[in-house]
């Protein structure tokens, strides 16, 4: 018994003193290497010069879009909508999407002003999907982003979930809505336009 209690213990000072280590894992560590480069490219001084943001604006896009899955994300937002499209028109939905994605989100990201990012955990969800809860704060608030992975060869985002509401279930009842009376190349059409 008490060699079982200091064989405990000895874990519990463990886990205290190197918090990291056992709870995350190629998901998490995945994720917030991706996150720490987007943060240092909005830090860089050359981000706010005009002259050189255009190029770091550029990498920021090629950072953040090397950590989505955006076909996973697109298949996932047409859900069974995805197989009424042929291969051509996912490739030009996706690619559509994506740049939507981007325009809609990039003025957000590149708000940011020192907020600092918590990873709270990382749940498998099975064997090749994960979850990572994280909390952003700054500014006297605290929000809830959880980031839904999975691992085809390497870990990669095909969904967010900001303060309880999904990135994916929001567009797809949105096209779903649409495709119920539209063709898909009437969607991918509209996607371009908003971009």
């Amino acid at each position: 018994m008490m060699h079982t209690m200091k064989f405990f213990l000895a874990g519990l000072v463990l886990v205290l003193l190197f918090p990291t280590t056992g709870l995350s894992g190629p998901p998490q560590d995945t994720l917030q290497n991706s996150v720490d480069q987007v943060i240092i490219l909005l830090r860089d001084p050359a981000y706010k010069d005009a002259t050189t943001r255009p190029e770091m604006r550029a990498k920021l896009i090629k950072t953040i879009q090397s950590i989505f899955d955006a076909t996973e994300l697109s298949r996932r937002a047409l859900a069974a909508n995805w197989n009424k499209f042929s291969e051509q028109q996912q490739k030009r939905f996706t690619d559509a999407f994506l740049t939507l994605l981007q325009n809609t989100y990039l003025d957000r990201i590149e708000s940011y002003s020192d907020e600092k990012v918590h990873y709270v955990d990382e749940r498998m969800l099975a064997a090749d999907r994960a979850e990572v809860n994280t909390v952003v704060s700054g500014k006297g608030k605290e929000i809830p982003i959880s980031y839904r992975m999975r691992n085809a060869s390497g870990w990669k985002v095909y969904d967010v979930v900001i303060e309880g509401v999904s990135l994916v279930q929001n567009y797809r009842n949105q096209f779903a809505q649409i495709l119920m009376n539209q063709p898909p190349d009437a969607l991918i059409d509209m996607l371009v336009k908003k971009s």
